[in-house]
């Protein structure tokens, strides 16, 4: 990286990828000559590490932030892996279960779930996973098994909001505006958070931190860099928060919000 490099965080479902379609060729373009300038590119992803496959990590990213925070990596180093209390989770999983959620369980190794519920029908990745890298998945054992983050299908919203005020006491809960769908961190992770764990271990300004994303689980990563942009086809609460905004993910939005930066 060049003395005055920049650091540029990217969210991947939504903003440099999309299941089913791939990476844009602009996007591909646009992360090419951002390594050239001399920048940083960094995925910053919501998934867990287990589960951001091989066509995201072969566009060479230095570093990865995966977990919505949890989990921070650079050239291969682990920098932060922070797992969930396997007390936590035990208690937690039968009450969220009981609300009629259906729960996958996150973690740096595997992915593990009720394989004979529902889990499977709103969680794409599993399927692919089990096609794919069934050594990343695994039958659910909540007192046994390392997760960095809970996500949940939500069946019934008022019984969720019931339970909602206790569980916050233990973690960060994002939920989406678009499907009934929430992501559980340990309390006060969120991709920020992993942001400046990365910045400090790497000397780096905040001054030089960009970021692009589309999902409510980028909020606070769009509103701590210097420059967060949202994707054109972001969910509302996001276009209305950032305080820039560039195309959509097909309309070329990466590689024109990077050139408008001057990054490329």
């Amino acid at each position: 990286m060049k003395k005055d490099g920049k650091i540029v965080f990217f969210d991947i479902d939504g903003t440099i990828f999309e299941q089913g379609k791939g990476t844009p060729d602009s996007t591909r373009e646009a992360l090419r000559l951002l390594k050239a300038k001399g920048h940083i590119p960094v995925v910053c992803t919501g998934r867990s590490i287990a589960s951001v496959f091989p066509e995201i990590l072969d566009l060479d990213f230095p570093a990865v932030i995966a977990g919505a925070g949890t989990y921070v990596q650079y050239e291969g180093k682990v920098i932060r892996n922070l797992l969930l209390d396997h007390g936590l989770v035990e208690r937690t999983v039968p009450r969220l279960e009981a609300a009629g959620c259906a729960l996958v369980l996150e973690g740096p190794e595997y992915l593990s779930y009720r394989k004979e519920g529902k889990a499977a029908e709103f969680y794409n990745v599993l399927n692919r996973l089990h096609r794919e890298y069934p050594h990343r998945i695994k039958e659910m054992e909540p007192g046994k098994d390392e997760a960095n983050k809970i996500s949940a299908r939500i069946a019934d919203w008022e019984a969720f909001e019931a339970l909602a005020p206790k569980l916050r006491n233990d973690f960060s809960i994002v939920r989406y505006e678009n499907f009934p769908f929430v992501e559980m961190m340990p309390a006060g992770i969120n991709k920020a958070e992993g942001i400046r764990v990365l910045i400090e271990y790497l000397g780096i300004p905040h001054s030089n931190t960009y970021a692009f994303g589309d999902g409510p689980n980028d909020l606070e990563m769009l509103q701590y860099v210097q420059y967060g942009t949202a994707m054109g086809n972001s969910e509302e609460s996001v276009l209305k928060m950032a305080e820039y905004k560039t195309e959509g993910i097909w309309e070329n939005g990466v590689y024109l919000g990077l050139r408008r930066y001057g990054l490329i």
